[in-house]
């Protein structure tokens, strides 16, 4: 009996922390334009320390120092999109390669055979 009631329970934080994660990426119009989301994403880099050591203070825990990136992650935000664009392109121009080198190799085998 208990056993449900906590699988519930988690259940519903869960889906309660995921919901308030889409409302916000909705309300915030996160997945328009890459400029505006580039814009929140510094806004959010400023504010979130400041809140998190407020609130660390307010309970009186002392957070380890965040460490500062050298890599600016405004300019890498679409770096994976862009790199499966590039893959995607040039897939049809390797298998023609690779089958053109592999069709070779075949009749070098055979033409050693006869």
């Amino acid at each position: 009996m208990a056993a449900g009631f906590f699988r519930t329970v988690r259940f519903l934080t869960k889906a309660g922390i995921i919901g308030g994660a889409l409302y916000t990426v909705y309300d915030q119009d996160l997945l328009g334009n890459g400029e505006h989301s580039s814009e929140i994403l510094e806004k959010v880099s400023t504010q979130v320390p400041v809140a998190v050591d407020q609130w660390a203070n307010y309970f009186g825990v002392k957070l380890p120092d965040i460490p500062k990136l050298n890599v600016p992650v405004s300019e890498l935000w679409n770096t994976g999109v862009e790199a499966t664009a590039h893959f995607l392109s040039i897939v049809p121009t390797k298998c023609n390669e690779y089958s053109h080198r592999g069709w070779q190799h075949i009749k070098d085998l055979a033409s050693r055979t006869a």
